[in-house]
């Protein structure tokens, strides 16, 4: 599916977290402390210099448009924060096994790297298209000179 250039940022950064995701996954499957910890750190910084202002974009511009042309208890909105939610949640767990010097474990980022995965699944399959559906034009562009202050 062709996306609308406006949103080329958002699906960039998406591009740039699956990678994240995948290098979870190689070091996932094993045992290995000193491998799960550095990926667990490589992840965690990712989250902070990354990943994190890229939902706060999306929480703070694009389901506040989306809002405005759907109901704000839209199905889309709803799914999008509670993904978010749940993904935050796995990665303070993970930032805090990392701060305590905690044993990291490899089902933690298997679960981080899926979560991460049918999240952007999901932004790209249902999220995007209902913005471009709903959205008129000249407000997907202003969205965009917006997503690219921050």
């Amino acid at each position: 599916m062709k996306r609308h250039q406006s949103l080329f940022p958002l699906s960039h950064d998406h591009h740039h977290a699956l990678v994240q995701a995948l290098n979870l996954d190689k070091v996932g499957g094993g045992d290995d402390q000193a491998g799960l910890r550095e990926a667990a750190a490589r992840f965690a910084d990712f989250w902070k210099s990354d990943l994190q202002r890229h939902f706060a974009q999306e929480e703070q511009i694009v389901l506040p448009l989306l809002e405005k042309y759907k109901a704000a208890d839209a199905a889309e909105i709803r799914e999008t924060l509670e993904q978010h939610s749940a993904i935050a949640r796995l990665i303070d767990e993970l930032n805090e096994k990392l701060a305590r010097r905690e044993m990291i474990e490899a089902s933690l980022l298997t679960n981080l790297a899926e979560s991460l995965r049918r999240h952007i699944r999901y932004e790209e399959s249902e999220l995007f298209p209902a913005v471009e559906a709903s959205v008129p034009d000249d407000e997907l562009w202003l969205m965009n000179m917006r997503l690219s202050d921050r």
